[in-house]
């Protein structure tokens, strides 16, 4: 079958598919290949469904079991997940997915969840290397794919002149501000040369994205340096930061989810043409490695090190950075090579393309 003639139900990450994770994965691609999908109900009829890891897994492993080959199942987890090992974490997520109304069945372990849908699935769409060694245990049809940004991103950044102070950007969900801790005291050090701004939502939630908030602010005591906060708006996000010096993107260590995630963030900041410093997790690792950059920091000591060499660097030199990675970014992450990605997917579950 063409999958342009596929009744296809998508069960996203947003009820209104307006999160990043819709509009820079499978809506992206919906809209390239011209594909009409529809909120996915398990009550109704589809050729295909493509559930991410905020779908009814249960309920979806269990028709595709029952249905077979007449019913197609893509399944795409994009966060590391299969990294969070803990027994008590994994029975609390997959117990309250089924209370709050995400599982249509209960199913408490929720590593075991995602091992099932993997297995029942026709192919499993992730984003880095690590996971697609993983799930090719349970599936052979496992394929990485990567964000896209489409029109998100305003034009780069083409003045790399500076002030006397460097000025830091982070961008990203406010779940993951607390990373900044991780550079708190080299920021701390270099507080008298520095200025960090924030790009984030005003409220962190503490449990499943939606009870017991708290402002972002709070995240970030301890730090000394000035700050500057700035609400993320899709309109304005990216000024934001071409509107700084340098980009960093922190992780910490003993966070697996967050150490197994994909470089899609430095893709985003490299795209927009930002000089960026990460922390060495896999997947910045690999990217910074392939695009001819060292910019990875493996400890407190080495981003106190390379922060105070960037305080000193010349515009020549932020230039440099940030179109190397700029350069490698768009030749790497194009929109062909995102959307052969997604093709290969949807052809191993037996569709045509075109």
């Amino acid at each position: 079958m063409r999958l342009s003639d596929a009744r296809i139900g998508y069960a996203g990450y947003s009820p209104d598919f307006s999160g990043p994770g819709d509009r820079r994965r499978f809506c992206a691609y919906a809209a390239h290949r011209g594909l009409r999908f529809e909120r996915a109900r398990i009550d109704q009829d589809y050729d295909l469904v493509l559930a991410t890891h905020n779908g009814d897994l249960p309920g979806w492993t269990a028709r595709k079991r029952r249905e077979g080959d007449k019913f197609k199942f893509i399944f795409e987890l994009v966060d590391g997940y299969f990294a969070q090992r803990a027994l008590p974490r994994r029975l609390l997520k997959g117990t309250a997915r089924f209370f709050l109304g995400t599982d249509s069945r209960l199913s408490p372990d929720f590593l075991k969840t995602l091992i099932r849908a993997s297995s029942a699935a026709d192919a499993v769409i992730c984003s880095t290397p690590d996971q697609r060694e993983v799930i090719s245990r349970y599936n052979p049809n496992v394929f990485v794919s990567f964000d896209h940004f489409g029109d998100e991103l305003d034009a780069p950044k083409v003045d790399y002149e500076r002030g006397d102070k460097l000025r830091i950007v982070w961008e990203g969900q406010s779940t993951t501000v607390p990373n900044l801790q991780v550079i708190r005291e080299p920021l701390n050090d270099l507080r008298h040369r520095i200025e960090l701004h924030v790009v984030t939502d005003p409220l962190i939630y503490r449990y499943f994205g939606r009870f017991s908030p708290y402002p972002s602010r709070d995240a970030l005591r301890g730090i000394e340096c000035v700050k500057v906060f700035h609400h993320w708006d899709k309109a304005t996000f990216a000024r934001h930061i071409v509107a700084c010096d340098l980009a960093v993107i922190p992780i910490e260590r003993s966070n697996a989810l967050a150490w197994a995630k994909p470089e899609n963030k430095l893709v985003l900041l490299w795209q927009l043409g930002m000089p960026v410093l990460t922390s060495a997790t896999p997947a910045y690792g690999r990217a910074m490695a392939a695009a001819g950059l060292d910019q990875v920091c493996a400890d407190p000591a080495e981003w106190r090190d390379r922060l105070e060499a960037m305080t000193r660097a010349q515009p020549t030199k932020l230039a440099a950075l940030g179109e190397a990675g700029m350069d490698y970014s768009r030749s790497a992450y194009s929109q062909e090579e995102f959307d052969r990605r997604f093709d290969a997917a949807f052809q191993a579950a037996g569709f045509t393309i075109g």
